[in-house]
């Protein structure tokens, strides 16, 4: 994965350990490569480059005999095929509402896959990336999200999605973690019995 580099993934890492020493809540941090395969999309459009275009020609007058045809197909749906299956091509052949709810149901999965949900006090809170759709999400415990609240969780999510579109993804980590382990220590402070219940460091899937 090339979103961000071995460099800045240890600087990442690093953030987030700091995030996890104020506060006696749980901080995961995940960065997908894509949520979803998308394999139906990419797929629908190979089909479709194969039948239009010979297709296509045909209407136009071109005179092709039914073995040249076919052949032409074929190579058509090959050459889309080797285009849509592309890792940078196959998720912008998607409706963008269908990228988001998948990246957005990946999130809730990571959350609970995590056992995130299963930390003391309901304190767990996952900033969850996933680079092919450019989706950020966090996702709190219920414990620490009624007292943080949607607001201040939305606000770090768009100081991140404004570092990353300034091509500053690694200090949109950063800050995200900074300000997240602001927000829970502001309520979960750490404590001198703080046992750590979930991997530090960046997770990468």
């Amino acid at each position: 994965m090339s979103f961000l580099s071995a460099e800045e993934k240890t600087r990442v890492s690093e953030a987030i350990a700091a995030a996890e020493r104020k506060t006696s809540g749980e901080f995961v941090a995940v960065l997908a490569e894509a949520s979803a395969p998308y394999l139906f999309f990419p797929m629908l459009w190979t089909a479709v480059a194969g039948l239009i275009v010979p297709g296509a020609l045909l209407v136009a007058g071109a005179d092709w005999g039914l073995l040249a045809s076919y052949a032409l197909q074929i190579a058509v749906f090959i050459v889309a095929a080797l285009i849509c299956f592309r890792d940078s091509v196959r998720p912008r052949l998607v409706p963008k509402h269908i990228r988001r709810a998948r990246a957005s149901e990946a999130a809730y999965e990571q959350f609970y896959l995590r056992g995130i949900h299963r930390t003391e006090n309901h304190s767990g809170v996952l900033l969850f990336v996933s680079a092919a759709e450019h989706h950020v999400e966090i996702v709190a415990d219920a414990g620490i999200h009624a007292n943080v609240g949607e607001e201040r969780w939305q606000a770090i999510v768009d100081t991140f999605t404004a570092n990353v579109k300034g091509g500053h993804v690694a200090d949109g980590f950063t800050t995200a973690a900074a300000s997240i382990g602001d927000a829970m220590a502001s309520h979960y402070p750490r404590a001198a019995d703080d046992v750590n219940e979930l991997p530090n460091g960046l997770i990468e899937i």
